[in-house]
C-alpha cells in the first residue's frame, strides 16, 4: 500500500518529445512524405548518378522514357476526363520523343566527335531538367517542375565539381554520410523517447 505523506505530489509532465504517439506521427509523417515524394526523389538520383559516374548515352536513352512514365503518372490525377488525360498523354509523348530526337541529333556521327566524356554527361543532364521541366509544366505537378530546377542548379556545382575527382568523391562520400545519419537517427529516436518515458513512469 502507498504511504500518504503531508506534501502533495506533483504531477510529472511530460515533454512532447517523449510522448511515443507523437514519435510514431512523426515517423508515420515522414514515411508518408518519402512514399509520396519518392518518384521525385528517384529522378534526381538517377540523373546525379548518370552524371557522377559518366555513364554512357545508352543510360540515358533509357533514362527518358523512365522520366517520361513518371511525369504522366503525376499529373494523371490533375485530369478528370478521358479526353483530357489522352491528350496529357499525347503532349508529354511528344515532348519526351523531342527530347530523344536531340539525345540522337546531338551524339550522331557528326558531332560525337566534339564532345568529350565530361560533356556528354552535363549535356545530357541540361537535356532531361529541360524536359523534366517542360513535362511539369505540361502535367501540372510543380514538384517535377522543382526536379527539373534543381537538374538545372545542379549543372554548374556538378561541372565545377568534375574538376576535381577528389572533390567529387568526397561530395558523394558526405551526401551518403548526412543519408546514414538520418537513418540512424530515425531508428533511434523511438528508442530514446521509449527510454524517457519509462524514467518519467519510475520517478
Amino acid at each position: 500500500m502507498a504511504v500518504e505523506t503531508g506534501e502533495m505530489s506533483t504531477p510529472v509532465e511530460r515533454e512532447p518529445d517523449a510522448d511515443p504517439v507523437v514519435v510514431i506521427l512523426r515517423r508515420s509523417m515522414f514515411l508518408r512524405w518519402l512514399v509520396h515524394d519518392s518518384p521525385y526523389i528517384t529522378m534526381l538520383l538517377l540523373a546525379l548518378v548518370g552524371v557522377i559516374f559518366r555513364l554512357p548515352i545508352s543510360y540515358w536513352v533509357i533514362l527518358t522514357p523512365v522520366f517520361g512514365v513518371i511525369s504522366v503518372a503525376a499529373g494523371w490525377r490533375h485530369f478528370v476526363t478521358r479526353s483530357a488525360r489522352l491528350e496529357l498523354i499525347y503532349k508529354l509523348a511528344l515532348s519526351w520523343c523531342a527530347l530523344l530526337l536531340a539525345i540522337y541529333l546531338l551524339y550522331n556521327n557528326g558531332v560525337r566527335g566534339v564532345l568529350n566524356a565530361n560533356a556528354n554527361s552535363l549535356a545530357m543532364m541540361i537535356l532531361l531538367a529541360l524536359g523534366t521541366f517542360v513535362a511539369g509544366v505540361q502535367a501540372g505537378v510543380w514538384r517535377i517542375c522543382a526536379v527539373g530546377g534543381v537538374l538545372f542548379l545542379a549543372v554548374p556545382s556538378l561541372g565545377w565539381l568534375d574538376q576535381s575527382p577528389l572533390l567529387l568523391t568526397a561530395a558523394t562520400l558526405v551526401i551518403i554520410a548526412l543519408g546514414g545519419l538520418a537513418w540512424w537517427m530515425t531508428q533511434r529516436l523511438p528508442d530514446t523517447t521509449g527510454s524517457k518515458t519509462s524514467a518519467h513512469t519510475s520517478a
